[in-house]
C-alpha cells in the first residue's frame, strides 16, 4: 500500500474515534436526563435513554460523513498522474 494510503486509513481511524466519543457524550447526556427524571428503573428506560441519545447524533453524524466523502471524490477520481493516484 502506498503512503496516501496509509495517510488515509490513519485519517479514517482518527474520525471514528473522535465520533465514538461524541457518540459517547450524548449517550451519556441522555442516561443522566432520564436518571435525573426518576427513570433508569427498567430495561427498557435503558433502551430509550440509548434511542434519545443516538437519535441526537445521527444528523451530525451523517453530515461530516458526506462532507469527508464529498471532498474526497475528487482525488479518488483523479487519473493516475495527479494528486492522489500514486
Amino acid at each position: 500500500m502506498s503512503v496516501a494510503v496509509w495517510v488515509g486509513l490513519i485519517a479514517l481511524a482518527g474520525i471514528d474515534a473522535e465520533t465514538g466519543v461524541v457518540m459517547l457524550l450524548y449517550l451519556d447526556h441522555a442516561y443522566e436526563k432520564f436518571r435525573g427524571e426518576g427513570g433508569m428503573r427498567l430495561a427498557d428506560d435503558l433502551q430509550a435513554a440509548i434511542r434519545e441519545g443516538a437519535v441526537q447524533r445521527i444528523r451530525p453524524k451523517i453530515m461530516t460523513v458526506c462532507a469527508i466523502l464529498f471532498g474526497l471524490l475528487p482525488i479518488m477520481w483523479s487519473p493516475v498522474t495527479q494528486a492522489g493516484g500514486t
